[in-house]
């Protein structure tokens, strides 16, 4: 929640309030952010009073007796919550929106993950957790803005993150191109381990996404004029929609990211999309391929994964529907640089565009986004009914 002094343009943010409306106010007010649990011990909780009671210009000196009064209030009202307190107790900080909430057992929240504003609260949370028979694989601290939408409850005392909330903290934690291959997972129709702890050495094929870029950068409008939410949305300026497998990811990546943060720097691609041509289905049903990789529809350009060997005749004419210019790549072209980057020049000729001379800087920043983001080597990644099927969640 907020609490508002409209004439004194004051206003006070509990930022991790699980039922916040988040500060709205303009930037001409002063903001005072705490926490649950700089409000639940007293000392920090007379601090902020005084702070508050200054910024609304009045003087907070008042007797030993009203103090002694003032801590017996805040003990009994807080002690009257003590019960309800479990309504935020451990979110679970990963989150899997397939499965229908009326579904999940206890025995599937046995293991969970703490997200808590500081180290004080974090080992409360754990203690509660321990006393419920969970066990707490890992516990991790967010001071930063907590935007309505955060969490979902799972059940009785747990919450767990939305996507939304786990890609705005991800983004402020992780540089740049990583967050960005977050948000483009989160974003896709796969996961991995980069966003769900158990996923093991395989991905999943999902059949819709977690959220979407226009879900994120609307729950990031309740974060709005903080860093944490600048820096989020510079993250997400890169991120797209509806990639399908991790190489499509890893291309779109190496591709199209900014030069600055070692990618090519070309125009945003659209990630696994079918089209309606003139004659039909762009590409063809009469090739394996259910959707380009990666495309540029406007020059009608793509580039397709075709994993260890390059497609037949027939294959190509089917991705090459309507005048469709495509590059196939192999697993020998994306785990070569210099294949890569042929294929990056090849795109960009098609795409009309230049690319600029490469220098130290850039060669600096690409040997970086190699060793950030590594070539994915999951089995069937292609964009074919075959290698789906070997992934799809039922």
């Amino acid at each position: 929640m907020a609490l508002y002094w409209p004439k004194e343009k004051v206003a006070l943010d509990i930022i991790d309030d699980p039922h916040r409306n988040p500060f709205e106010g303009d930037d001409d007010y002063t903001v005072l952010r705490v926490t649950c649990a700089d409000l639940t011990n007293y000392d920090s909780f007379s601090k902020i009073a005084r702070h508050l009671s200054h910024l609304l210009g009045h003087d907070l000196t008042p007797s030993a007796d009203w103090y002694e009064s003032n801590k017996a209030l805040h003990d009994m009202i807080f002690d009257s919550l003590s019960d309800t307190v479990d309504d935020y107790d451990y979110p679970d900080d990963e989150f899997s929106q397939e499965v229908p909430e009326d579904s999940y057992a206890h025995s599937n929240l046995d293991n969970v993950e703490i997200l808590a504003p500081d180290a004080e609260t974090a080992d409360a949370m754990r203690a509660a957790a321990m006393r419920d028979g969970r066990h707490v694989r890992k516990v991790s601290i967010w001071e930063g803005p907590v935007p309505q939408g955060s969490f979902e409850q799972i059940t009785g005392g747990i919450h767990m993150s939305t996507p939304e909330y786990f890609f705005f903290r991800k983004a402020n934690q992780l540089p740049f191109a990583e967050a960005v291959q977050l948000g483009v997972e989160l974003c896709g129709r796969f996961r991995t381990s980069l966003t769900q702890y158990d996923a093991g050495e395989e991905y999943d094929y999902l059949t819709s996404s977690r959220t979407s870029t226009e879900r994120i950068r609307s729950y990031l409008r309740g974060a709005t004029g903080t860093k944490e939410c600048k820096r989020a949305r510079r993250v997400l300026r890169f991120v797209t929609d509806d990639a399908g497998s991790p190489m499509a990811s890893y291309l779109y990546l190496h591709l199209c990211l900014s030069r600055s943060h070692g990618g090519y720097g070309l125009d945003k691609a659209e990630l696994s999309r079918v089209y309606d041509g003139e004659n039909g289905l762009m590409p063809t049903s009469s090739g394996p391929y259910l959707a380009y990789d990666l495309v540029w529809p406007l020059e009608a350009v793509a580039v397709q994964y075709v994993g260890k060997r390059r497609p037949s005749e027939k294959q190509v004419e089917a991705l090459e529907a309507d005048g469709m210019s495509v590059i196939c790549v192999t697993d020998e072209d994306v785990a070569d640089a210099k294949s890569l980057d042929r294929t990056a020049h090849k795109v960009a000729k098609l795409l009309g565009i230049a690319l600029p001379e490469d220098d130290e800087k850039w060669h600096r920043a690409r040997t970086r986004l190699r060793q950030q983001i590594e070539l994915p080597t999951y089995r069937s990644m292609r964009l074919t009914l075959h290698d789906i099927e070997e992934h799809q969640v039922d």
